[in-house]
């Protein structure tokens, strides 16, 4: 079962998704659009709260396997030990992308639109408590708890 819930999220977490998500902030509801900068490498896409900054996966008795770590500035998915930068993976994208967040108390999610295909990667997370957050699985739309690292 561990198995394939960890192959379910590597292969959701490799894909991209064409799910589209409005977005907005939780201080005034208006979007959150971030545009390809002149200077990507000095413009953050990702802002993601306090409650979410950290290392997250799953972990059983026997394995365990880190998924995503949330930076002050970024989004990483933790790839069969390597890390794949969300922000590195737009700045070395043909013409770019954008991001459009969705944040509040207990919520996080965002979307990525790719300009070159038009294709749009979506992820959601919920805050369940300070150590454990449930991802949405846009592929099987379901729900899977992820524990703090």
């Amino acid at each position: 079962m561990k198995k394939q819930l960890f192959l379910a999220l590597s292969l959701t977490a490799l894909s991209l998704l064409t799910v589209n998500c409005s977005g907005s902030n939780n201080e005034d509801d208006t979007p959150v659009n971030n545009p390809q900068p002149s200077n990507p490498q000095l413009t953050p896409y990702f802002h993601p709260p306090a409650w979410i900054q950290g290392t997250w996966g799953v972990s059983n008795s026997t394995t365990a396997q880190k998924i995503y770590k949330f930076t002050t500035q970024d989004f990483v998915m933790l790839v069969t030990g390597t890390e794949q930068s969300m922000t590195g993976i737009i700045n070395s994208t043909p013409k770019g992308a954008s991001t459009t967040e969705f944040i509040t108390e207990n919520e996080y999610k965002f979307s990525i639109n790719y300009k070159a295909t038009g294709t749009v990667q979506s992820f959601e997370f919920k805050k369940i408590s300070a150590t454990q957050i449930q991802w949405k699985d846009n592929v099987s739309n379901t729900w899977n708890t992820l524990m703090k690292f």
